[in-house]
């Protein structure tokens, strides 16, 4: 689990777009701070410490507001489509002694892998699943090893290997990534099947127009011998006269 880094917050009490307009155009970000059972809070970052957030938290942070300090679960940060500003961050207040349901990422470890090896792809079909444990033991990721992972092998959640105290909630059977054949290696392999199907095709009439050949030439043979034996009919029966 990473550092738990400290962001300072201040009070806002205008809401809506208008407001948070206002407060954009003057370098301030709007920042909701949920609890469940509990009213929101409403508070605002500087720029920066917007900025440093959304780059470096990836699970919890502490936020100082009204001289109180309180522990946080990154939530959604919301980003202008055009120019990648920040608009608004949703942090999640808990209680980093209790439980709490919460995706984290899956890092794929495919180094010593048979299948990539062998030319296959990673293809990841989850990127995060979900897990339980205490707030304060969040891991930052899961890494999978895919050491004995070949072509055309399925790796399933239960192949992750979670911290003690942190339990699987995501199904254990639900695909996580596969090793697949590229379409470079299917086009080699069709290809080597077609110029095998053709070169059979090829020895196949070669073989037949041999045969063919041949029997004429045998029915030849057969048609001559009794025309010898005839024509040397007549020559013996004109000796025995002489």
């Amino acid at each position: 689990m990473s550092a738990i880094l400290t962001y300072s917050a201040q009070p806002r009490t205008a809401t809506g777009s208008s407001a948070a307009s206002k407060l954009r155009a003057a370098g301030q970000v709007p920042v909701t701070i949920s609890r469940k059972g509990h009213p929101s809070q409403h508070v605002t970052f500087d720029l920066k410490s917007a900025t440093n957030l959304a780059a470096h938290v990836i699970h919890l942070c502490k936020i100082e507001v009204g001289g109180k300090t309180l522990t946080a679960l990154r939530a959604q940060i919301a980003k202008d489509c055009l120019t990648d500003k920040i608009t608004h961050i949703d942090l999640l207040e808990v209680d980093e002694a209790s439980e709490i349901k919460v995706d984290v990422a899956v890092v794929p470890d495919a180094r010593n892998c048979p299948g990539v090896k062998a030319g296959g792809i990673v293809e990841q079909h989850l990127r995060k699943v979900k897990v339980k444990c205490k707030a304060n033991a969040i891991p930052d990721s899961i890494v999978v090893d895919l050491g004995a992972v070949e072509l055309t092998d399925t790796v399933y959640a239960d192949r992750c290997v979670l911290p003690k105290g942190v339990t699987l909630v995501t199904p254990a059977r639900q695909p996580l990534l596969s090793v697949v054949i590229t379409r470079g290696m299917k086009t080699a392999e069709a290809e080597a099947t077609a110029a095998a199907a053709a070169g059979a095709e090829g020895a196949t009439p070669m073989a037949a127009a041999d045969g063919k050949a041949a029997a004429p030439a045998a029915a030849a043979g057969a048609k001559g011998a009794p025309a010898a034996a005839a024509k040397g009919a007549p020559a013996k029966d004109a000796a025995k006269k002489k």
